[in-house]
């Protein structure tokens, strides 16, 4: 009973491990992972999520990202977002459910910077989040929709 414990948390630490590196890996040369924005709903999912930078991250405000896929470009799921709405120093990654009757889309990035006060350290970085599922012509639906956005920061390099 005990060996089975052990190689069970053994095994969970492993999955948990392998996941946050592939996650870190899919950040751009000289990014860190800061975290993964998500929703999932069985009918309709539309929130502002946020999450928050590590302590005393910096950002490289010289970093813009170029192009960007907001949406899976489906009519309900259009997204207005360029990359230019994409705070400074941020790198954004959004995916969301492929199937047919699912659509998705991401909008509004916001950063929140630390308060100058010291009473915040942590910079704050959150989306809209969008994901519906619309069902067969018949009313059908399957499963749930999920939206998502892996999100990257440049730090400032230090000279």
């Amino acid at each position: 009973m005990l060996k089975h414990s052990v190689f069970s948390i053994v095994s969970f630490l492993l999955l948990t491990s392998c996941l946050s590196s592939s996650a870190q890996d899919s950040c751009p040369e000289g990014f860190r992972y800061a975290g993964t924005l998500s929703g999932s709903d069985s009918g309709e999912f539309n929130k502002t999520v946020f999450l928050k930078l590590p302590e005393y991250a910096t950002l490289d405000e010289s970093y813009q990202q170029t192009e960007v896929r907001a949406s899976n470009g489906k009519r309900k799921a259009q997204s207005n977002l360029r990359p230019q709405d994409i705070p400074k120093g941020i790198h954004i990654d959004p995916y969301g459910s492929s199937d047919l009757e699912k659509v998705w889309a991401v909008s509004e990035p916001q950063l929140i910077k630390p308060d100058n006060h010291g009473a915040s350290t942590q910079y704050a970085f959150g989306m809209r989040l969008f994901c519906s599922v619309q069902g067969s012509p018949y009313g059908q639906t399957e499963g749930e929709c999920d939206v998502g956005v892996q999100v990257c920061y440049k730090p400032k390099s230090r000279n």
